[in-house]
């Protein structure tokens, strides 16, 4: 038996671009049929072309990567918030909400079930990427993302996990639309709040070592929600 999706989540999930295949084409079918649907999907597009329109830009500095990895060494709680640029605090605080998910309710007031659903907010490093979200759902082991155009003609863009000040290749990411990617066991311990997702610009295919060889375009510390 399933459920319908969440119409405001589907909303916001078609301003983002997260959608794509059938789920795209059932949610552009209710813009059609739904005139207080197709109000929220406009809604959130004005709502995020305001924010993005407001998103300072910033020049990568060198030796990103190294700063990334240190900053992601265990450290005490409040060190998140110098990962975080003041100016990505609001667009932090619309994709808790675009991404909130029901948690089920634990039958004997126990011990509290650990996050399910992971947040972040990845910061560009330049004037040529736009701020994206991404997902993590840990309980179906799946991460989205939700980027257009990271990687230049000829280029791939790479997605890393900064783990214990280490990069950890998670894969590649489309050109344009929502990617997917299907998270093994032995990465989703490492999808915890403050871990540090990244982009880079690596050769067709990928990086050729362990380890980014590109420009960082991007970065978010993942938050539960």
């Amino acid at each position: 038996m399933t459920t319908d999706p969440d119409p405001d989540m589907m909303a916001a999930e078609l301003a983002l671009g997260l959608l794509d295949g059938e789920e795209r084409a059932v949610a552009l079918r209710r813009v059609l049929s739904d005139r207080g649907f197709a109000a929220e999907v406009e809604w959130w597009r004005r709502h995020l072309a305001d924010l993005l329109d407001d998103y300072p830009s910033v020049p990568a500095p060198e030796g990103l990567i190294d700063r990334i990895a240190m900053a992601s060494r265990p450290k005490p709680r409040s060190r998140l918030k110098t990962l975080i640029p003041a100016g990505l605090a609001v667009a932090a605080a619309v994709l808790l909400v675009l991404f909130l998910r029901p948690v089920p309710v634990p039958e004997a007031p126990s011990q509290a079930s650990p996050p399910t659903i992971m947040i972040a907010a990845l910061t560009p490093t330049g004037k040529d990427v736009a701020p994206f979200g991404a997902t993590v759902d840990l309980r179906r082991g799946e991460l989205r993302v939700a980027a257009i155009d990271l990687a230049p003609p000829g280029k791939s863009a790479q997605l890393w996990l900064i783990k214990d000040g280490t990069p950890h290749s998670l894969g590649l990411l489309a050109r344009s639309g929502a990617t997917r990617i299907a998270l093994p066991k032995a990465e989703r311990s490492g999808m915890r709040s403050g871990a540090v997702l990244a982009v880079s610009i690596e050769p067709p295919g990928g990086s050729p070592k362990p380890t980014p060889t590109g420009p960082v375009v991007a970065s978010g510390a993942l938050a539960a929600t």
